[in-house]
């Protein structure tokens, strides 16, 4: 598999705002044409910023014609972000039911491990059948520990504890993007003069505010 394609990831950023909100669809002719002004980056680059995003999966295309069109709508956005979280919920509870699983092994060979040294020290048994045995749960033991150790990244707690703070993050987008677009809606209303309104929303958005597309600044 060939490596993905490094970009600088703002920029990146900006493009992937830009895709969303003009949602549109563009040939690669076209995106070589408007991308350097939108990212201020050289037009010979325009391919790999491109293809950045393609090895993400942020933005979508399709071969139409002897070329290919490439789009991403913030809908689209939406539910990618939904099923990675989908996923990681999924791959959580696969992990958790096989450290769960893993555990038990450990206790279970480590009690048979302890009956074992138990036994060689109270009885005279066959000692080197026993021993050998006992040598065999040692191992055992080992290989479960280091097994469940590669599972220590899917900590039940850390991984609950990511899973919510994503999920808050994504609410705590969407309320203050709809709070958003309900004051522009609410100030156009009452100040119908375009120019007026951009003098009310530079002000109130400060360094936020972009002048070029007269509009909040893309995140």
């Amino acid at each position: 598999m060939a490596p993905k394609t490094t970009v600088n990831a703002q920029k990146q950023a900006t493009i992937l705002a830009w895709f969303h909100k003009t949602a549109l669809a563009y040939s690669l002719k076209d995106l070589e044409k408007l991308i350097p002004s939108v990212a201020s980056i050289n037009g010979m680059g325009v391919k790999d910023y491109v293809q950045a995003l393609q090895d993400d999966d942020l933005i979508h295309w399709e071969k139409i014609g002897s070329g290919n069109w490439y789009w991403s709508f913030p809908s689209e956005a939406r539910k990618e972000k939904e099923g990675k979280l989908a996923k990681a919920q999924e791959e959580y509870e696969k992990a958790n039911a096989t450290v769960s699983e893993l555990q038990a092994k450990v206790d279970q060979a480590g009690a048979a491990q302890s009956e074992d040294e138990n036994l060689l020290a109270e009885t005279g048994g066959d000692r080197k059948a026993l021993v050998a045995k006992h040598e065999g749960l040692s191992k055992e033991v080992e290989r479960l520990r280091t097994e469940l150790a590669a599972y220590s990244e899917f900590d039940p707690v850390e991984l609950d504890k990511k899973i919510h703070n994503a999920r808050r993050s994504r609410a705590a987008a969407d309320k203050f993007t709809e709070h958003i677009y309900c004051m522009e809606s609410w100030l156009k209303d009452r100040i119908p003069d375009r120019e007026s309104q951009v003098g009310v929303l530079r002000d109130l958005y400060g360094d936020e505010w972009d002048e070029e597309d007269g509009g909040l600044r893309e995140l």
